[in-house]
């Protein structure tokens, strides 16, 4: 092993090189594993009770009349 190390001076960084990369992926799935795991996390739905509405111009909503059963 050491007549190969000697016979090809590049070895060494490399494997320092593909060491650092595995090491940096590994963090970055850990990280991101641990972002969806989120306990706050309700699902996308909204705790307000009046949502946003995408309408075209000139398009509203329809205003609330009083009930005209007695």
């Amino acid at each position: 092993m050491l007549d190969f190390i000697v016979s090809h001076p590049l070895y060494i960084p490399f494997i320092i090189l593909n060491i650092y990369i595995i090491y940096k992926v590994i963090k970055m799935v850990l990280i991101n594993d641990q972002e969806k795991n989120d306990e706050d996390d309700n699902g996308g739905i909204s705790d307000d009770n009046n949502p946003i509405l995408d309408l075209p111009p000139g398009v509203e909503l329809p205003a609330r009349e009083p009930s005209l059963i007695v």
